[in-house]
């Protein structure tokens, strides 16, 4: 598919308010001007997106499904499909649609942005609590085609609730361009549980970008699972903008065959006293590969900010390769930050004891993978995502 006007204008539904038109085009323009990125850009270094062609892409689609009745949300609330919410809502959505994701950042931003195919606009007003997590699904039904939805979350002071999106392939051996990126805005005093698992087909191209602007004395805890699709690139990225705020920032992804995955997190505390603890854990088998980078930045007035960031690789193949690159920028002198990462196999004395037992070897190295992910899956917000993401890496370790 050609990426032009004429496209656009397909994607544009009938209704869709003339501000989002007008954004959009102007994204199209972005991407139009952007070159494609290259090995020459740090970011990109080890990322290779040769292999992808847009044009190999010729339908848009998107089907979605939220799980919880309007009629059962406290008053005030508005959950909606995010074109709707862009005509019905556009004082709350107008003034924050790829403000935290700005399509200027690379081509793929810029492309999303421009035929963003669906999504969910979230408001919880200032202080609703809501005790039943909202579940999102994005569908993809074939292969060979668009699928990029867009989520919306903007949480009041003190309001109180959990998230869950979900991406699912129909077809786990589906090929096509995917998305599923999330802008969270978390008013002051908030505390906001917030879930991704992306399971689209294994020939997929996934590009995501999440990321979270915190008030002051607000709480994050996000929560990033990564399973499909051969190609993921995945931004998570918070920034505090509040003193109080406190980030979570937690993923486990699984990586067979020759799936890539790449993940660059950004921890920006602008304003002092506030924290941020990530943790990404990882285990790649076959010939699969992942790059991890991130980034702890302290800003100059940041004083007494105290943040953490460990990326774990668990190798489970000699063909198999993890990358993880740990990074501070500190513009202050009395922080608390500490990072690190680590890449190895399964430790052989913890194999030969569970052998030693009886237990065969495919079985004590699934139970082996599965007390690796245990402190971090333990750390999932809510129940029914921990219960759901437990059940998907059991049926992928076999």
């Amino acid at each position: 598919m050609a990426i032009t006007a004429a496209t656009l204008g397909r994607t544009e539904l009938q209704g869709e308010p003339g501000w989002l038109s007008d954004r959009r085009r102007a994204a199209l323009a972005t991407y139009e001007r952007l070159p494609m990125p290259s090995k020459t850009d740090e970011e990109w270094r080890r990322t290779d997106v040769s292999g992808f062609d847009v044009s190999a892409y010729s339908e848009l689609e998107h089907r979605e499904g939220l799980k919880l009745d309007a009629g059962r949300l406290p008053a005030g609330v508005i959950l909606k499909p995010l074109r709707e919410a862009a005509s019905e809502n556009r004082e709350l959505v107008e003034p924050r649609l790829f403000s935290l994701i700005g399509s200027d950042r690379d081509r793929f931003n810029a492309l999303h942005a421009a035929f963003f195919t669906g999504g969910t606009f979230l408001y919880v007003p200032d202080g609703v609590v809501i005790e039943e997590p909202i579940l999102g699904r994005h569908l993809s039904h074939a292969g060979g085609n668009f699928v990029l939805p867009h989520t919306l979350i903007v949480a009041g002071r003190g309001a109180r609730f959990h998230y869950l999106d979900e991406y699912i392939g129909d077809d786990s051996e589906e090929s096509g361009y995917r998305s599923g990126s999330a802008e969270i805005y978390l008013g002051e005093g908030s505390e906001v549980g917030y879930v991704s698992v992306q399971k689209w087909g294994r020939n997929a191209w996934h590009f995501a970008d999440q990321r979270a602007q915190l008030q002051k004395d607000s709480t994050l805890r996000l929560f990033d699972v990564t399973l499909g699709a051969r190609f993921s690139k995945t931004r998570v990225e918070a920034s505090l903008v509040g003193p109080g705020a406190d980030a979570e920032l937690k993923a486990i992804y699984l990586a067979s065959g020759e799936q890539f995955f790449d993940f660059h997190t950004l921890q920006d505390h602008q304003v002092g006293n506030t924290r941020s603890d990530l943790l990404f854990k990882g285990a790649l088998q076959d010939v699969a590969r992942t790059v991890y980078a991130g980034l702890i930045k302290i800003e100059k007035g940041a004083a007494r900010s105290d943040a953490y960031q460990a990326n774990r690789n668990l190798v489970l193949s000699d063909h198999a390769k993890a990358t993880s690159i740990p990074m501070l920028e500190i513009d202050n002198n009395d922080v608390r930050c500490t990072h690190g990462a680590t890449v190895g196999p399964i430790d052989p004395q913890h194999m030969f004891y569970l052998r030693s037992r009886g237990i065969p070897e495919a079985t004590a190295r699934r139970m082996l993978v599965q007390g690796f992910f245990g402190d971090v899956l333990d750390r999932i917000p809510f129940e029914h995502a921990r219960t759901l993401i437990e059940a998907e890496l059991e049926t992928r370790l076999g």
